[in-house]
């Protein structure tokens, strides 16, 4: 008796730590694929249905202030129409820094950040905002992107930050009294090489805003299993300010050392340590719907002036959907869409598991079985397979076939986690297999 109580009460625990759409927001960063026929709206509404409930809206500085005292608030205009139809509330960053840019008109270029007339300028910066998107709900406003990446090790520039936020977010509050403001930074700056200068600056945030790629210094990635440990060092460092993502990804190019499977795969794993911490973590946005094309890709390396094939591949792979054409979902587009099942945050009629640890229901087109299975998996396809694809838990091919049949035993001798992709010319299809021996 006393055993079963055991178990009753973990799997209480269990089920009420998961995320829930009540007090956990999936957000999607909606950029549209090569076909302009599929518009915003149509990726506006693709998210939508998926559980998508808050958006973010990005400006560095200069590209709203478009020189001194002059504004172009167009797309904010655009927005106060757009968003409020649907009751969509927006995060919206205005940055003075922008990942390793400092992003201020011309004209302030060479004054520190907690220069008075810098301060000046960007409250003004807020006060026209702020008057274009009266019926606009900001689910927060977020001062700088990726702030530690400029910032660096440089005391003075820190302290002149943050003096520099501590006023103009002050100041925000006052226009807008239950506003939410957050300045974003790499979660490795928030939790190692800059966590002393960051617990500082987020005295003044209601939010701790993170930007999340777990990657090396090489934009290759790192194991997708880093993502339980990242988040648990995130969480302990600021146990009692709720905790927004509001860049989080992982790519999927070769260049990267990554694939399709392993960015599924950090999609599982992020819905599992978002489980585990959801009285923390308010919100994750992901990064982006759609891969950008190669002419973004160049304009995004020319601006952050970086070249590198693990750059320009981490910058063309981070959709969760293809760009050509009207775009087609990855494998991580799907896990996305079947985790916000699972947890309640949309109802679409799509095969998905019965489990968030594991991705192995079928559609009636493709049957792989048994699961778990003892080195030996058979796989029947109603459509001729042009490829199989087998890769394992660290996304390394370890088999690759043209069996032109449709059907087909696998040997799989090592115990472990594989994921199989079957293409036929109707669908491309990946399977999570457990071997056991």
């Amino acid at each position: 008796m006393k055993k079963l109580l055991l178990i009753l009460i973990a799997k209480a625990i269990t089920i009420s730590a998961q995320i829930t759409p009540a007090n956990n927001i999936i957000a999607i960063d909606i950029n549209q694929p090569q076909n302009a026929a599929y518009t915003y709206d149509s990726a506006y509404s693709t998210c939508y249905n998926l559980g998508m409930r808050q958006v973010g809206l990005s400006f560095p500085w200069p590209n709203i202030e478009t020189s001194p005292n002059v504004y172009n608030l167009t797309l904010l205009d655009i927005a106060n129409l757009y968003y409020p139809a649907s009751n969509m509330p927006v995060d919206l960053t205005l940055a003075p820094i922008n990942t390793n840019i400092k992003s201020v008109p011309s004209d302030l270029a060479a004054l520190a950040f907690d220069d008075p007339a810098m301060i000046a300028r960007f409250k003004k910066l807020i006060d026209s905002v702020f008057a274009h998107i009266p019926n606009l709900q900001l689910s927060s406003l977020v001062i700088g992107s990726e702030v530690d990446i400029y910032l660096g090790s440089n005391p003075s520039l820190w302290t002149q930050y943050i003096n520099f936020y501590s006023q103009v977010s002050a100041y925000a509050r006052t226009l807008r009294p239950s506003l939410k403001v957050s300045c974003e930074a790499k979660l490795e700056g928030l939790t190692t090489t800059s966590i002393t200068y960051l617990q500082t600056l987020n005295a003044f945030s209601d939010y701790i805003g993170v930007s999340y790629y777990p990657l090396h210094a090489d934009f290759t990635v790192e194991p997708f299993t880093t993502v339980a440990s990242d988040i648990n060092a995130l969480v302990t460092t600021y146990p009692t300010k709720p905790i927004c993502f509001y860049q989080y990804g992982f790519p999927s190019d070769a260049v990267c050392n990554s694939s399709n499977a392993l960015q599924a795969q950090f999609i599982t794993q992020t819905f599992s340590s978002w489980d585990a911490h959801a009285a923390n973590i308010r919100m994750i946005d992901f990064t982006w719907m759609h891969d950008y094309s190669p002419a973004a890709v160049s304009a995004a390396a020319a601006y952050y002036g970086l070249s590198s094939p693990g750059f320009l591949g981490f910058l063309g792979s981070l959709g969760l959907r293809t760009y050509a054409g009207n775009g087609s979902n990855k494998p991580a587009f799907d896990e996305l869409i079947c985790q916000a099942k699972m947890h309640g945050y949309n109802n679409l009629p799509t095969v998905c598991s019965s489990s968030v640890n594991d991705i192995s229901s079928e559609t009636p087109a493709i049957s792989i079985f048994p699961n778990p299975a003892s080195s030996v998996v058979n796989i029947i396809s109603e459509n001729t397979m042009d490829e199989i694809k087998v890769e394992n838990a660290l996304g390394q091919i370890i088999q690759q076939l043209q069996p032109k049949q449709k059907t087909i035993s696998l040997s799989l001798p090592k115990p472990g986690i594989y994921f199989i992709s079957i293409k036929t010319e109707k669908q491309t299809l990946i399977r999570k297999r457990i071997i056991n021996q």
